[in-house]
């Protein structure tokens, strides 16, 4: 086989590989990501056929030389989550290659996959509290707002919501009848999902559909958190606002939407809402994800805990 068509066919597999991740419904981000991340592989690899490519080329050479381009297109180290995601494009693609029989070496024999020896850095959960205590979750909340602010930061914090989901909501999507919130586009298969209206958000949710029909901007398919426009906010702007109401709200530590959700899940482990409904609501594949950056139970709700299981 030709340099040009080892080149073309694997490619190909490239391609295959990223249709076999939208058949199965794999993230739109995520296959964009892993995209770009296989195309430096390709051109890594040139015109070698992958047989020729050992675990050791894969660490020394491609992640090697993957770590130098980086610094030298961002001036810095890559963020661990970056290397994370080049080893997992990789690793993802040499076992969609195993599993259908395509590593092979030159007489068509199959060979260990070597990406198995790569191993995915650990992303450390951060030490500080990413969520709001409950002295600085009701600061906020009290604090005063404009119809903007009020409904960015209630909705975020009263439904746990990723960023990007809450700014895919159309008006259609929310429904206050039926006391509900239908999540159509997400990072994950399993963050499609129906998330309630509490009490204590509804009169927020109506004052901004109110606002915004008073205001000339409602569409019935329209977005749901909209700009004056009639375009979806977008995270530049809503990442702003909620730092900026937490400030006014005397926070002195940094706030952002994503504070806001894990806030949510938190409170409600907090308030013994049991983790497989708090992970249903939050969109996670598995409890495991919700237990290890959600489920810090507060020394209160601990004490409360124990006490009345050993009055019972």
């Amino acid at each position: 086989m030709s340099h040009e068509e080892t080149y073309t066919l694997l490619k190909a597999r490239v391609e295959a590989f990223l249709a076999n991740l939208r058949r199965r419904g794999k993230a739109a981000r995520t296959i964009k990501r892993w995209s770009v991340e296989l195309d430096r592989f390709v051109a890594w690899v040139g015109d070698r056929e992958l047989h020729e490519i050992d675990a050791g080329a894969l660490e020394l050479g491609f992640l090697t030389e993957w770590e130098a381009a980086f610094r030298d297109r961002n001036g810095r180290a890559p963020a661990l989550n970056s290397t994370r995601a080049a080893i997992q494009a990789v690793k993802s693609f040499y076992a969609f290659m195993d599993r259908f029989g395509l590593l092979v070496d030159a007489d068509g024999g199959l060979i260990r996959n070597p990406a198995l020896a790569l191993e995915l850095p650990v992303i450390p959960v951060k030490p500080e509290l990413d969520w709001l205590r409950a002295e600085e979750d009701n600061a906020l909340l009290s604090c005063s707002m404009s119809a903007r602010e009020d409904i960015v930061v209630f909705f975020l914090r009263m439904t746990g919501l990723r960023l990007g989901e809450a700014l895919a909501l159309t008006n259609r999507d929310v429904d206050v009848g039926e006391g509900s919130i239908t999540v159509r586009t997400s990072k994950t298969v399993s963050g499609l999902r129906s998330v309630p209206i509490s009490p204590e958000l509804r009169p927020h949710i109506e004052r901004w559909l109110a606002f915004t029909r008073r205001e000339g901007f409602y569409r019935p398919d329209g977005a749901f958190l909209v700009t004056r426009n009639g375009t979806p906010m977008k995270p530049q702007y809503v990442g702003p606002v909620v730092a900026r109401v937490a400030e006014r709200a005397g926070l002195t530590r940094r706030v952002t939407p994503h504070t806001l959700r894990r806030t949510f899940g938190s409170d409600l482990v907090n308030r013994g809402v049991r983790l497989e409904v708090v992970s249903r609501l939050l969109g996670h594949a598995s409890t495991a994800i919700t237990e290890k950056a959600y489920a810090r139970l507060e020394d209160t709700t601990i004490r409360t805990e124990m006490l009345a299981a050993l009055v019972g």
